[in-house]
């Protein structure tokens, strides 16, 4: 069979349908024939094919009352996009329609995807109309994902309040939430006024847009930042908005640093000021982290400068343990430990040597905190030399801890190698005798 593809091509004809044809056509009777002209099974009529120009990977044919659409998966969009804008509504309505009578998969799930994203670019509304249409709930996600994607912020306003006003029994109402999720991302970016007057009519639960009222804050803030923060507080009784005000204080900063390092640091008492300080410390190291670490150094109140520190070493961890580890051994003892600990996991998790090196180095309390964590990343590997480590901890709560991780762990994989460790050790016997203790029964 002659598989070549070729340009489209629109035949014009009184009473005639235009077809599109990509690749194989959903009907297993329906073979192009490379001669020009066939019959196509269960089709009252033939099917003139037009003409076809090389280079192309369209091939297009009229017949009625017909509209057969084919693999699609491997046309680049743009041509689909060119081929689609052609149609009429009802012809692309048809050709949904054929989409929806093909079985569940993958294949279908795919096919579904290219033809509703192309549709979306040119009507989303009617495109999201079609989707509701969809029986097969898989295939019907698919499709306004796919819609929703491919629209734009402009168009986003359009199709929240379409989906908003379909019936209960509709979609599941997890799915709807999720797909107002993504549209009033989209939505706020254009106009996050807007997007907080829908926000503020739907009947949701708003810890499930979480995300959504932080980035309508973000990007009000920037625009706005007293508006926003009114908005934010107005709902403040309501749980999950803690978000809004979170986002309204990021967008604020990238607006206005001072002022809004001031405000937070003014309110950062209590959990709700904690955790703006902690959002707003995470939020400035991904634009400055010097002037990151500046700001939560000046935080008055302990447990937000605590809190705080802890989520900048976690930050910078992820990228550069080793880093912060060196950073957190700098800060003062009433933060450093849990920031110590969060660093060093992080470090020997990815390079469990290099993580020992560095530890060697060390001396007093930022020695103990960095072996408290490092000796329970190591002793999955090797309980021994773990457990080697942990008796040269000074702090006898930091020892404690991480010889009874190490034993309980040790004595439920291997329990002779473990019981005859503890009992060769120089560790007092009232101590030894506590450690064989932790030994599973049996």
């Amino acid at each position: 069979m002659d598989k070549s593809i070729v340009r489209w091509a629109l035949p014009l004809g009184a009473g005639v349908c235009i077809g599109v044809v990509i690749g194989w056509a959903i009907s297993p009777a329906h073979h192009p024939d490379p001669g020009g002209t066939q019959g196509v099974a269960g089709s009252p009529g033939s099917v003139a094919t037009a003409k076809a120009k090389s280079g192309s990977r369209l091939e297009a044919e009229t017949e009625h009352p017909n509209i057969l659409l084919g693999d699609i998966v491997t046309v680049p969009f743009q041509e689909l996009y060119g081929v689609l804008s052609t149609l009429s509504p009802q012809q692309l309505h048809d050709l949904a329609a054929q989409l929806k009578s093909l079985p569940a998969g993958k294949d279908t799930n795919a096919k579904v995807t290219a033809f509703f994203k192309a549709w979306a670019h040119l009507d989303p509304i009617a495109a999201l109309h079609a989707a509701a249409e969809f029986k097969v709930s898989e295939a019907k996600t698919t499709a306004v994902q796919s819609i929703i994607i491919s629209a734009d912020a402009t168009q986003a306003k359009a199709l929240a309040k379409e989906l908003q006003e379909w019936p209960a029994d509709a979609i599941k109402r997890e799915q709807r939430n999720g797909f107002l999720n993504s549209l009033l991302m989209k939505w706020s970016d254009l106009d996050p006024i807007g997007a907080a007057k829908f926000f503020d009519t739907m009947q949701v639960d708003t810890m499930r847009f979480y995300p959504v009222a932080s980035m309508i804050g973000q990007n009000w803030a920037a625009i706005d930042p007293a508006a926003a923060l009114e908005w934010a507080r107005a709902h403040s009784d309501v749980q999950g908005f803690q978000g809004a005000i979170n986002g309204a204080i990021n967008g604020w900063w990238s607006k206005d640093h001072a002022a809004a390092e001031q405000y937070v640091t003014a309110h950062a008492n209590d959990s709700s000021g904690r955790q703006m300080a902690t959002t707003l410390t995470s939020y400035i190291f991904s634009k400055d982290p010097e002037r990151a670490k500046e700001w939560v150094g000046q935080l008055s109140d302990l447990e937000t400068r605590r809190q705080a520190q802890h989520v900048l070493v976690i930050q910078m961890a992820v990228n550069d343990p080793e880093s912060a580890s060196k950073y957190a051994a700098t800060l003062p003892a009433v933060v450093r430990e849990g920031t110590m600990t969060g660093a060093i996991n992080y470090w020997a998790a990815n390079n469990l040597t290099a993580a020992g090196e560095w530890i060697k180095g060390l001396s007093g309390p930022a020695r103990d905190e960095a072996l408290g964590a490092y000796t329970y990343s190591l002793l999955r590997k090797d309980p021994n030399t773990a457990a080697a480590w942990a008796v040269t901890i000074s702090d006898p709560k930091i020892r404690d801890k991480s010889l009874n991780g190490i034993a309980t762990f040790w004595l439920n994989k291997d329990r002779a190698a473990a019981t005859a460790w503890i009992q060769s050790s120089n560790l007092p016997v009232t101590e030894k005798k506590r450690l064989l203790g932790l030994a599973p029964s049996g």
